[in-house]
């Protein structure tokens, strides 16, 4: 009889557990958007170089327009800091919009990438609307940022921060996990986390402020729309220029579909970003042109250059159709010669680079410091990468 009992409570157990996991699965399938990624790039989790890995956890709604188009400005500068570091560390981005039920989208994941252009026109595509009730999905946002975010595993030398910025406090649902137990399962993981409080919302400052000492990282109180200063240069037009050039060097490999997958969509996201970014991030991702070991994906160039991959151990079927036509010697020149290219625009970019940052220097002693989000993320990252022993 005691046998019966157990085996009966067992089976309802297993019933009632398989119905939660439908559940779940439902409720995220409905109001998450996954953006997926497919690299060719080596992986960090085989890679000892130095590391970062961060996800902004953005809220979108209505009242976010100004940090969003701040962000747009400004996100380049800021992993360009970090990858000239004496370390050189490698730097991997993900991305979590965020608004509330009811509104188009309750979270937009992109799981955390090395292709910074991929980021990149991400976050171009963000538009601020929805909301309007104040309170905000901050729970399932930040949830699916410490969880589901593809990060690394943890090792030496790598530093995984997240950065959670919105102007309102999170909405009690009981579905989601609170924002706190979240935030203890990101320490765990030896994550740090991070708050910017965009504006001065009621209710706002006392939860973003537990949250970053939770999460062992830092609270920041910007302006409403961000505080971004986006300086514009004479040297801007001609930056922009050079990263456009040194994309037109990129070389596709692999089966002849792949190939014409890859250097679509590199003309695609070159297109896009000359067409819609603005001059000074046009700029500063020429910087990053520069500095980027690892810019594109699928790029025999790059590959051969990082020496990833040897030009005599492509197939000949796998490479481009004007270099199946070369001899081996030649192919070895003509990637010779691209790998040269890039490395005289990079000269370029750098030089210029410099004139620009000093322009900058000189109009902001006139205009005075500002304090918003880029400032804010420069100044978490300076602070927890040298905690992480990245230098």
């Amino acid at each position: 009889m005691k046998r019966t009992i157990l085996s009966a409570l067992a089976i309802a157990l297993a019933f009632t557990t398989i119905n939660a996991q439908r559940t779940t699965t439902t409720r995220t399938t409905t109001t998450t958007t996954k953006t997926t990624t497919t690299t060719t790039r080596p992986a960090v989790d085989n890679d000892n170089r130095d590391t970062l890995e961060m996800v902004f956890v953005l809220d979108t709604t209505g009242s976010m327009g100004g940090l969003i188009e701040g962000a747009k400005q400004r996100i380049w500068g800021i992993i360009n800091e970090v990858m000239q570091k004496p370390s050189k560390p490698r730097v991997r981005v993900g991305l979590v919009a965020y608004r509330d039920l009811g509104d188009e989208y309750v979270t937009k994941l992109l799981p955390i990438t090395e292709d910074l252009d991929k980021a990149y026109t991400t976050l171009m595509d963000y538009r601020a609307g929805g909301g309007g009730d104040t309170p905000e999905n901050v729970r399932k946002a930040l949830a699916e940022g410490v969880r589901d975010a593809g990060w690394a595993k943890t090792r030496r030398g790598l530093a995984q921060i997240v950065f959670l910025v919105g102007d309102a406090p999170p909405q009690s649902y009981a579905q989601e996990p609170d924002v706190l137990v979240t935030t203890a399962e990101a320490v765990r993981k030896n994550m740090i986390v991070n708050t910017i409080q965009c504006g001065n919302l009621g209710g706002t400052r006392e939860i973003w402020q537990t949250i970053a000492l939770r999460g062992e990282g830092k609270y920041f109180a910007i302006a409403q729309d961000g505080g971004v200063q986006a300086i514009s240069t004479p040297y801007d037009s001609k930056l922009a220029d050079l990263a456009a050039k040194i994309g037109k060097t990129y070389v596709s490999y692999g089966a002849k579909s792949k190939r014409d997958a890859l250097s679509a969509r590199q003309v695609a996201t070159e297109d896009r970003i000359t067409a819609g970014a603005s001059a000074p991030a046009q700029a500063e991702r020429a910087m990053n042109k520069a500095v980027n070991s690892f810019q594109y994906d699928g790029d025999l160039v790059q590959d051969v250059e990082n020496e990833t991959v040897k030009l005599k151990d492509v197939k000949t079927e796998d490479l481009p159709e004007d270099l199946q036509k070369l001899s081996p010697a030649d192919r070895e020149k003509a990637i010779a010669a691209r790998i040269a290219e890039r490395k005289k625009i990079r000269a370029e970019i750098v030089t210029l680079s410099k004139q620009r940052d000093e322009y900058i220097a000189a109009e902001r002693r006139k205009t005075g410091q500002s304090n918003g989000f880029d400032t804010a993320v420069a100044a978490a990252l300076k602070e927890q990468l040298l905690k992480k022993g990245i230098r």
